[in-house]
């Protein structure tokens, strides 16, 4: 259980004990991007048995600021909300970010530590959830790569530890197990060990003991996870994405035997509007292939989409049936 706390410690399945169960409910109401791998035909194994390169870069995203790539983004395992430095994201707490398989999604900093540079991202339209564990291996005795920019994409590069350094951050805090590589790799990018777990992410930190009268000597090091994982373990309950949202109000009815959901309202400018639903006339009998008789059913349906999924539904109305795709929206 140790190892399974670092970085995936945000993942539904091993952060229960961090955050509690709503991680576990939020997740399981939350759809996928289109799978990475899907045209994708072999992958290419790294020495050593651990993860396949590909699976290690989809993994990771690009952070882009305005249409510049301006960092890296780890996606955390099981959860689909991604690690990077502060710096890379910017005062507006707001970027992009690009996966591998070239998705590109608006994500906010829904938490953040200034003094620590790092920054815990929420997809506001879909999620990909496979993302990078922990490791706890001394990072002195094996192999290491990291990212770098290759065009709009993160790709895999060796890299070695220069030194062990004395850092703190901003506020003085001493960063334990701080390090300093021989390039600096791009802000939020992980130091991976040979199994394609990671031992940290690059931030910014302040070079010596630090304290008030020390002023902050700018370098880039390696965020040990144990400061990642004091980071995780303050993630507020609100730093999760939207919920998906159609936009009706309907009640349970039925048409010459035929049970469904009456639309008896729809929301101006919501996802309903845009489809073309229509109050009064329309009954949604079918919703992902699965028959409705119930408001409470639709809405557990939807639910278990993310905003920016496509919902379809199955529409008897004037006799006849109609198919209607809905692009869920979030919330006004």
């Amino acid at each position: 259980m140790k190892n399974r706390l670092g970085l995936s410690a945000l993942g539904c399945a091993t952060l229960v004990a961090v955050l509690g169960s709503r991680a576990t409910a939020r997740a399981q109401t939350i759809g996928t991007l289109p799978d990475p791998t899907a045209s994708t035909a072999s992958t290419t194994a790294h020495a050593g048995a651990g993860l396949s390169v590909d699976r290690i870069r989809q993994s990771l995203v690009t952070v882009q600021v305005g249409g510049r790539t301006t960092g890296v983004g780890v996606v955390l395992d099981g959860d689909g909300r991604m690690l990077t430095a502060l710096s890379a994201v910017g005062p507006r707490d707001e970027a992009d970010v690009r996966y591998a398989s070239g998705h590109v999604v608006h994500v906010r900093a829904m938490h953040k530590d200034p003094q620590l540079d790092l920054a815990l991202l929420v997809p506001l339209a879909g999620r990909y959830t496979t993302g990078l564990q922990a490791s706890e291996i001394d990072p002195m005795t094996v192999e290491l790569r990291t990212a770098a920019f290759a065009g709009a994409h993160a790709t895999l590069v060796p890299v070695k530890l220069k030194s062990r350094i004395d850092a703190h951050a901003k506020d003085g805090t001493l960063l334990s197990g701080a390090w300093e590589l021989d390039h600096a790799p791009p802000a939020g990018a992980p130091l991976l060990d040979p199994q394609g777990r990671s031992l940290g992410i690059a931030g910014r930190a302040c070079r010596g003991a630090g304290g008030d009268q020390a002023p902050c000597a700018a370098v880039t090091v390696v965020i040990p996870i144990l400061s990642i994982r004091i980071f995780l373990s303050h993630t507020p309950a609100t730093a999760v994405a939207p919920s998906p949202w159609l936009g009706i109000n309907g009640v349970p009815d039925s048409v010459n035997g035929i049970r469904g959901v009456r639309v008896q309202a729809v929301a101006p400018r919501s996802p309903a509007e845009h489809s073309g639903l229509h109050t009064q006339t329309d009954l949604i009998v079918v919703a992902d292939g699965q028959p409705l008789d119930t408001p409470e059913r639709l809405a557990q349906i939807v639910a278990k989409h993310a905003v920016g999924d496509v919902l379809k539904l199955s529409v008897f109305s004037g006799g006849r049936y109609r198919d209607v795709s809905v692009t869920l929206g979030a919330p006004p």
